[in-house]
């Protein structure tokens, strides 16, 4: 289980960052105002970290019943 979350984690990263102009597009329309494409890769970056950190808390034992 601890795999699928960082496959999901990191796949979406990917795709935040691979279609930032559209996903900026979307949350402007959605917040209102207008948000930048680097907005986006950011929040893709901060996916990839999380993912990365799951791996590192999985080695580290912190999911251990």
């Amino acid at each position: 289980m601890v795999w699928i979350a960082v496959v999901v984690f990191a796949l979406l990263g990917v795709v935040f960052i691979v279609r930032r102009g559209d996903l900026a597009r979307v949350q402007s329309l959605v917040a209102g105002g207008n948000l930048m494409p680097g907005c986006v890769i950011v929040e893709g970056i901060i996916l990839l970290l999380m993912a990365v950190a799951v791996v590192i808390a999985h080695y580290f034992g912190v999911f251990a019943r």
